[in-house]
């Protein structure tokens, strides 16, 4: 073969690998499609409006255009948050009856207001938000990957704060901000890892299940009257499941038990359309057992004392070959209580304990601390389960 030949096959060759390598990176650089279907309500019609009043009275704000503010203000952030995976397509909201592909809701599922009189003329509150980005399969009308989140603010007033002051914190939450914090950045920001695996490759973590041991049994009944336990559940489940998210940037199916029959859940978009989806069982679900509350005075002198309050849990990550994660976990928060505070809510600082224990074993299954390991669980045992869920999740 002629040298001239062999340069011009290899110029061939050259140019056809060049193309090979122009498409596959074409290939992997393409986004999936979503259809954004607006924001949602999760939770039965008959009780949105008592359930998230202060959220639902926002989203009827309209601008001089008659859109609803709140959806200006979303579209606006989406608009500039540039997700890596996946392009929003936006339309009409909440059509679902049509269409073929993947959708996508923000759905809120918990508003709260915690008040506490620390001390005469000055009372604390703390609100939440709490949401999730939801995609769906259209036609099944079956979740595919969820990604909560949520903002929390204290706010110090000089008494018991009013629904119209309530209201105005929950508007600044929504369409500015209170001291940088607002929902819709929140989700935003999240937004922009989320992804939607093939179904090959798309193993699924869930919380399956949330157990209240005799001790923390004993908690919920004296903090949590009139059968909030179930309520406390769901709380417990949303707040690990936005930690997990959040932290380890990986897609986490919504919990229903004890709020959805056969895995289903309900909603309605704020345009007043409702909507049931099928939330199907995790790969590897989550069970959180709530071992217990203490809480044990570490010092006092003339201004006031400071109290430990303990979270104790067992957390328990499943397969289909055995337990992945199977251990215990511990966490403590000090609260400093001064002299002439008139009331102490020992159930908030056992919430913040417990909440700090999710963030910080989230953190710790990527991280792997020995120290942390040695004081809040068992040791190497636990670093060695660590490892083995975090090459789970960075598989899938």
């Amino acid at each position: 073969m002629k040298a001239q030949d062999t340069a011009r096959i290899i110029f061939v060759l050259f140019v056809l690998g060049l193309f090979s390598t122009l498409n596959i990176v074409e290939a992997h650089a393409e986004k999936e499609k979503v259809i954004y279907s607006g924001f949602a309500f999760l939770g039965e019609h008959a009780d949105i409006k008592s359930q998230y009043k202060y959220s639902d009275q926002i989203y009827s704000l309209n601008n001089a255009e008659g859109r609803p503010l709140v959806e200006k203000m979303l579209s606006e952030r989406m608009q500039k948050t540039d997700s890596k995976n996946i392009e929003i397509i936006t339309g009409e909201l909440g059509q679902l009856d049509s269409g073929e592909g993947l959708a996508m809701a923000i759905a809120l599922d918990w508003e709260d207001v915690a008040v506490e009189t620390l001390e005469e003329g000055l009372v604390k509150s703390v609100y939440n938000l709490h949401g999730q980005i939801l995609i769906f399969d259209f036609i099944k009308m079956e979740v595919v990957a969820s990604y909560p989140f949520g903002v929390r603010v204290t706010d110090c007033t000089s008494k018991i704060p009013s629904e119209e002051h309530k209201l105005e914190i929950f508007k600044k939450l929504y369409l500015s901000d209170i001291a940088g914090v607002n929902f819709l950045d929140s989700l935003c920001c999240l937004l922009t890892d989320v992804e939607v695996k093939s179904s090959a490759s798309n193993l699924t973590f869930k919380v399956e299940d949330v157990v209240l041991e005799a001790k923390a049994n004993d908690f919920v009944v004296k903090n949590f009257p009139n059968d909030r336990e179930e309520a406390f559940k769901i709380f417990v489940a949303q707040q690990f499941s936005s930690f997990f998210a959040k932290n380890l940037k990986t897609s986490i199916l919504p919990y229903t038990k004890g709020k959805a029959i056969g895995n289903k859940m309900a909603g309605r978009f704020a345009n007043g359309n409702v909507f049931e989806l099928t939330v199907p069982d995790g790969d590897y679900p989550i069970t959180i057992a709530i071992r217990g509350f203490k809480k044990v005075k570490l010092d006092e002198n003339e201004t006031g004392q400071s109290w430990v309050y303990g979270s104790y849990v067992r957390l328990i990550v499943e397969s289909a070959l055995g337990d992945v994660v199977n251990s215990k976990i511990k966490n403590g928060a000090v609260k400093i209580v001064p002299v002439g505070q008139l009331t102490v809510e020992d159930s908030s600082a056992f919430v913040e304990s417990l909440l700090v224990l999710f963030d910080k074993t989230t953190k710790q299954i990527e991280i792997c601390d020995s120290d942390w390991l040695k004081k809040c669980a068992e040791g190497s045992c636990t670093g060695d389960q660590f490892q083995a869920l975090k090459q789970k999740i960075n598989k899938y």
